[in-house]
């Protein structure tokens, strides 16, 4: 029951933020960055306890997604003080916080890491590449219900709290781009830890993953040569996200609860 508790100080950060930003969009309100700030740490100390064991990392699936709601929410907490980000920070925190909530939930059938740096230096390297493009995923969203909003010329309601559209690109470019270099270095040192891909159960998610991979290179390889943004820039990050999804989850999900195996 205590990852609850980075959910409600999530919550409260979020919910401040929007009335915050509804009354003075450029303000940052300390109580504001206070409260994440606290749940950023909650969520640090409830996870790290869920997951380290004697015999090394132990990663159930929703702990997997809880070190990707940690991402999301330090770097978002990272990101409000140094940007005007408007009310999406808001929108980013409950992701982390509901991500949060399913921390130590299985405790029966995890995957167990050993206690070496390079696989928790691997672990590390995709947490951070998941967490940056959730930030974009998040964004896309928000910019396609805004988009939508915009066209048909409706009220845009708490879509009004949100940072000018110019902005919101950036955001989710940054992230991509972020995301990409990552997944990069993820894919590269993975190379070093499979010995025998049919064997680990690894070639789905390998295959997945660099197809992703190549759907983010494309789309950045798009906006630096013809300046893609718009619907093709979020078709192309909901295109290699929902693939990266199947790659982590997708597949540790089939593996774990349906077959109950694990990767390596």
């Amino acid at each position: 029951m205590l990852s609850i508790l980075p959910l409600l100080l999530y919550l409260a950060a979020a919910i401040l933020l929007a009335r915050a930003t509804r009354a003075a969009p450029e303000a940052r309100s300390p109580l504001v960055l206070a409260l994440a700030g606290l749940g950023v740490v909650a969520h640090a100390v409830i996870l790290f306890r869920a997951i380290e064991t004697e015999h090394g990392l132990s990663l159930a699936i929703t702990d997997t997604a809880s070190l990707v709601g940690f991402v999301v929410g330090a770097t978002t907490l990272a990101g409000m003080a140094t940007m005007t980000l408007g009310a999406l920070p808001s929108a980013l925190f409950v992701l982390a916080g509901v991500l949060a909530v399913g921390t130590g939930v299985i405790t029966g059938f995890a995957e167990i890491h050993a206690p070496q740096w390079e696989i928790t230096a691997h672990i590390t390297l995709a947490a951070l590449a998941a967490g940056w493009l959730s930030i974009a995923a998040v964004a896309v969203l928000l910019l396609s219900w805004q988009d939508r909003r915009l066209r048909t010329r409706a009220p845009l309601g708490i879509l009004a709290l949100l940072p000018p559209v110019e902005t919101m690109e950036t955001t989710l470019f940054r992230a991509v781009a972020g995301g990409f270099i990552v997944l990069t270095f993820v894919l590269l040192t993975g190379l070093f830890f499979v010995t025998d891909v049919i064997g680990q159960h690894l070639i789905h998610k390998m295959v997945l993953a660099t197809i992703a991979w190549l759907v983010f290179a494309v789309l950045l390889w798009g906006r630096h040569r013809f300046g893609w943004r718009g619907r093709k820039a979020r078709q192309f990050t909901t295109a290699g996200f929902v693939i990266l999804a199947l790659a982590y989850f997708g597949s540790k999900f089939v593996l774990e609860q349906v077959l109950g195996r694990h990767w390596g």
